[in-house]
């Protein structure tokens, strides 16, 4: 029996990245897609392959997850096997809302490890990373937050279609009446091919430079741990610039670790990267446990090596 599959958010991107995850996971599923005040993310859903979309359209101020009664109903009325939304900040209040609406269990900012008949089997990272857990779903509807970049982005294309169907979203309780912004970081690390990412081994903001230098060599972006953004005697890097389990998640061709440890929170962020390069001058500190080559020796030695190595060669 074909399997039905609902993916869920307000990004067209991220509704490409779980369709084309889906087709992976589940060859003949039945996708369901569901734009969250976009128009433009229908139209991706629509050109990357899902074979029915949803549009609904948001009153001024409503949050995305006033959708999740309306939601909730379409998905009891159609049927569902599995249930996936994005991991944005609105997507994640959004998932619990829904499980909850639907009587069923949610996994948080999870992997699909198995979806069979009647069970799906998810992982997910716990204790702040120490641990992972491993959760099946046999009952009811599974819903799945889904942090971004957990499976590859297909080529994006927008179509119209007769599958997008236009549905009017109703306000709900909460309208957002205003918004402030903060400083924040402009750089978009999911979509990097290449990562420097800085830990506490840095002694000077000054020296940020040089890393800025040597990701520029490599076409890539620079980075930090968690520290470096948010403690006293750091906050040199703007929030929203750290990697790890409660910041980014990147999956960059290249990534520099350099002067980080590597404890587990930090590497949760940056697992998937193809080759990951790892600088310290402790060799017994866990970031060589996970990198594909390490280089054991003072950062302020090697990375200026580095970029002249790098220099000659091109």
């Amino acid at each position: 029996m074909q399997k039905k599959v609902w993916v869920i958010s307000e990004q067209g991107e991220l509704l490409a990245e779980m369709i084309n995850g889906v087709k992976l996971i589940c060859t003949d599923a039945a996708i369901t897609a569901a734009a969250l005040g976009c128009e433009h993310a229908a139209k991706i859903a629509a050109g990357v392959g899902a074979g029915k979309i949803y549009y609904f359209k948001l009153s001024e101020g409503s949050p995305v997850e006033a959708a999740y009664i309306q939601l909730a109903q379409l998905i009891k009325n159609e049927g569902a096997d599995l249930v996936l939304v994005a991991a944005t900040k609105r997507g994640k209040t959004l998932a619990a809302l829904l499980a909850a609406e639907l009587e069923s269990g949610l996994a948080s900012e999870a992997k699909i490890e198995e979806f069979t008949d009647g069970s799906v089997k998810t992982s997910r990272f716990v204790y702040g990373g120490l641990a992972i857990s491993i959760d099946t779903f046999a009952s009811a509807i599974p819903v799945v937050s889904v942090p971004p970049r957990t499976w590859e982005r297909p080529v994006l294309v927008e179509a119209d279609s007769p599958a997008i169907t236009e549905i009017i979203c109703d306000p709900g309780h909460v309208k957002v009446i205003g918004q402030k912004s903060h400083e924040c970081s402009t750089v978009n690390l999911e979509e990097a091919e290449a990562i420097v990412t800085i830990g506490r081994g840095v002694k000077n903001k000054e020296d940020v430079a040089m890393f800025e230098e040597l990701a520029g060599l490599i076409g890539g972006v620079t980075a930090c741990t968690r520290p470096v953004a948010e403690e006293d005697g750091y906050r040199w890097f703007p929030e929203g610039s750290y990697i790890g389990i409660s910041g980014r998640t990147v999956k960059p061709k290249l990534y520099f670790s350099v002067g980080s440890s590597g404890q587990i929170q930090h590497l949760a962020g940056c697992r998937d990267a193809k080759i990951l390069v790892g600088i310290n001058k402790n060799e017994d500190a866990p970031i060589f446990e996970s990198s594909d080559y390490g280089i054991v020796g003072d950062l302020y030695q090697i990375v200026p090596e580095l970029i002249k190595q790098i220099k000659a060669a091109k």
